[in-house]
């Protein structure tokens, strides 16, 4: 999960506490411009270039740091290119922080995995719809239409799901079917301006993927459910009266 920056900044880390510690005076010769411009920065955030910077200010006395081009033969850095390729295999490994982009990568996938895993195993009847239509959640494909989230978890202003909770007598709409989210998108008679085609169970994600980026689509569906929370109030005034 390091970089390459990273490698070559610990490789200058490690030469300045080899000087220190062997009170030896070197100069370090570098191809890694971004390491010296890191460590010339008063404005890096980083805790681990920090420490290196913090070494090599204990060390000024000792060690010399200077910029050689890179891929132009010169014998030296062609050496320590080969010894460097040598260590992928037969170096001693080094304790490099990981750098921050990792870590909010990691982070980022660990809680879309959490997030996945209680999706899927979400057990009611409106994660079981959810799934008919998603195949699985990530962080572009986020639903901001609430009447597009009504639908998908069947939540909302319809005679089905507000019997669920008491607040109406009957779980059918006014037509004298039941209620529910598919009825009014589908064929109650009440909406039947703004009816879509039913799909089948086989193409209900590809049809739920096409359906939330069609603005018509999208339209259709709020206005079939505008009329179901007339239809709501309506028996809500009926059952009170």
């Amino acid at each position: 999960y390091n970089s390459v920056f990273q490698a070559e900044l610990e490789a200058i880390h490690f030469a300045c506490n080899w000087a220190l510690q062997n009170n030896y005076k070197i100069n370090i010769h570098t191809d890694s411009l971004s390491s010296i411009l890191a460590i010339q920065s008063a404005n890096s955030r980083s805790g681990f270039v920090y420490s290196v910077k913090q070494d090599i200010f204990k060390a000024r006395h000792l060690v010399g740091l200077s910029w050689v081009k890179a891929h132009v033969g010169i014998p030296g850095n062609e050496w320590a290119d080969q010894q460097a390729k040598s260590a992928i295999n037969l170096g001693i490994e080094r304790p490099i922080p990981a750098p921050r982009s990792f870590l909010r990568r990691a982070l980022k996938q660990q809680i879309l995995n959490e997030w996945n895993e209680y999706f899927m195993n979400y057990n009611s009847a409106s994660g079981a719809r959810a799934r008919d239509f998603i195949d699985k959640v990530d962080f572009n494909f986020l639903i901001t239409n609430k009447f597009l989230i009504f639908f998908l978890c069947g939540h909302g202003p319809f005679p089905f799901y507000l019997n669920r909770f008491k607040l109406l007598d009957s779980p059918s709409c006014i037509c004298g079917e039941v209620g529910d989210a598919d009825h009014y998108v589908f064929s109650c008679s009440l909406t039947k301006d703004f009816h879509l085609s039913r799909p089948a169970d086989a193409h209900k994600k590809a049809w739920f993927r096409n359906t939330m980026h069609n603005r018509q689509a999208v339209t259709k569906i709020s206005e079939a459910f505008r009329i179901s929370a007339g239809i709501c109030d309506s028996l809500t005034r009926d059952g009170s009266s």
